[in-house]
């Protein structure tokens, strides 16, 4: 339990000193002004249209047509920042303009996600001259409405400024596999510490099955919090790629030259992702030094003499502060590259966010150890010592998982307060209602947990005092707790198309 305080002490050191360090900043780049303004009718044709956005613009990743209801462009040159400016767009137009046009633009904002809008405007014909017919507007003009609805010439022309549904698809996978990483590797740790040793020490006899269970539980642990760590740096170098391919609207291949890169290496979420790789190298080297062979705390064989076993060495304390340091630090990367690092009140969103995914990962990452390591480990020991253990371990993970909920229910409230912004954004616009998705799936896992909670855990403790058979307990639980792992796995789907998704308040 000395361990599980101290890596509680940094956690909250890390996350105040998250909030003292935030500061006020903008989300996806909005438009604040074009001209020709959207629905306007103009009298003469422009030469240009500007776009006015809130943040600056870099023209490199900027694409920026004009064309007319049959789609054809008229444009000419590429975008630019007149008078320097470099929160302004322009492109220029071919003189002598009749008709209905759309300028569709697609930007990379600060913080990295593309912005793809259009807007419309229309000119009006010349008047003819005299002795010219009566109709006084050109073919096209659109006569005296004064509309100017979308061409529909446009709508391909727009669709073409987007990337690629495969692109989109693999980058929404690639995060969720980063958010799936940190869930095995905080989680899995934190749950030798906080749930398996204390569990194991409280049950534990003087059979030599015991140590084996041990032993076979830290080889588990070891496997899973390597993997994870592999699987987040791969996942993390791969968002990098997809954030070049996203900001140049290339492939994922096209994106490997180092150019491309180079060219979305000072975007915020870049990097975030590389202050996230070297966050996981520290941490995949601190967790192997701390549960490397022969010195990964659990118990081990009594002295030459003794009779049964004892618990091992704990971690050392400065061990101890790091692998907590790393851990705060890696879920500090989370909101550096989503919305809660751009949207104001930033420090609020910050520590938010933080503790959004570290309670996932105390959840998520303690569900598949419990679905998979603490099986394993149980098999070297007699049926009638298995479930003891079990219900143990059980029983202090679902403590732990309901602090858990308790702070997911909070972060995600003051999220959704803030990104949200009004009730009726939950219907109303996309990031409104993935997060009701969310919402419900959540009600769904608090469900699966209440009654692991109120039946199950009942069930194995009669189990463990020899009133019911094992078999079917076991099976129960594993059960609900595969699905417990599926709805999981489901909500961080939902949370990687979220953190790219712009927040209805500022839509």
């Amino acid at each position: 339990m000395r361990v599980v305080r101290q890596l509680i002490l940094v956690l909250g050191a890390a996350l105040l000193a998250g909030a003292a360090l935030a500061a006020p900043a903008a989300g996806h780049a909005k438009l604040l002004e074009s001209r020709p303004a959207a629905g306007e009718v103009l009298e003469r044709s422009p030469r240009a249209v500007v776009l006015v956005f809130d943040e600056a613009i870099d023209p490199e990743f900027v694409r920026l047509r004009v064309a007319d209801a049959a789609g054809r462009r008229v444009d000419r040159g590429g975008p630019y920042h007149p008078g320097g400016r470099d929160e302004r767009l322009a492109v220029r137009l071919r003189p002598g303009l009749a008709g209905a046009y759309a300028a569709s633009y697609r930007v990379i904002s600060e913080d990295g996600h593309p912005v793809v809008k259009r807007t419309a405007f229309r000119v009006r014909a010349p008047m003819p001259e005299r002795g010219e017919g009566a109709g006084g507007m050109g073919p096209g003009s659109g006569g005296g409405s004064g509309s100017a609805a979308m061409p529909e010439g446009r709508r391909g022309e727009h669709a073409a400024l987007e990337v690629g549904a495969v692109t989109d698809t693999a980058f929404a996978v690639t995060r969720g596999l980063g958010y799936l990483a940190m869930a095995l590797a905080v989680g899995g740790a934190l749950f030798l510490f906080a749930v398996w040793l204390p569990a194991l020490a409280h049950v534990a006899g003087g059979g030599r099955g015991w140590v084996a269970a041990s032993d076979s539980f830290a080889r588990v642990v070891r496997g899973v919090v390597v993997g994870a760590v592999l699987l987040g740096l791969a996942a993390t170098a791969g968002a990098i790629v997809f954030q070049a391919a996203t900001a140049t609207g290339t492939s994922f291949w096209a994106a490997l030259d180092p150019d491309a890169v180079d060219a979305v290496s000072d975007t915020r979420p870049v990097r975030a992702w590389g202050a996230r790789l070297g966050v996981w190298l520290l941490l995949g080297a601190t967790l192997l030094v701390a549960l490397r062979p022969r010195r990964v705390p659990g118990l081990r064989p009594a002295a030459l003499g003794a009779a049964g076993s004892a618990p091992g060495p704990p971690l050392s304390r400065p061990l101890t502060l790091l692998l907590g340091g790393a851990i705060v630090a890696l879920a500090l990367t989370a909101p550096m590259a989503g919305h809660s690092g751009t949207e104001s009140p930033r420090g609020l969103l910050t520590v938010a966010d933080t503790l959004h995914v570290l309670s996932m990962s105390v959840w998520l990452g303690g569900l598949a150890l419990l679905l998979v390591a603490v099986p394993i480990a149980v098999r070297a020991l007699h049926r009638r010592e298995r479930i003891p253990l079990l219900a143990a371990a059980v029983g202090r993970f679902s403590r732990l998982a309901m602090v858990a909920v308790g702070l997911l229910l909070l972060s995600g409230t003051v999220q959704s307060v803030v990104l949200v912004g009004a009730v009726d954004a939950f219907v109303e616009t996309a990031y409104g209602r993935l997060v009701l998705a969310k919402i419900a799936l959540f009600v769904g896992l608090v469900s699966l947990g209440a009654y692991n909670q109120r039946r199950l855990l009942p069930g194995l403790r009669r189990v463990a005092d020899g009133d019911e058979e094992p078999e079917r307990a076991a099976a129960l639980l594993r059960r609900s707790v595969a699905c417990e792992i599926g709805l999981a796995l489901v909500v961080l789907g939902l949370a990687s198309v979220l953190v790219v998704t712009e927040p209805a308040a500022g839509v």
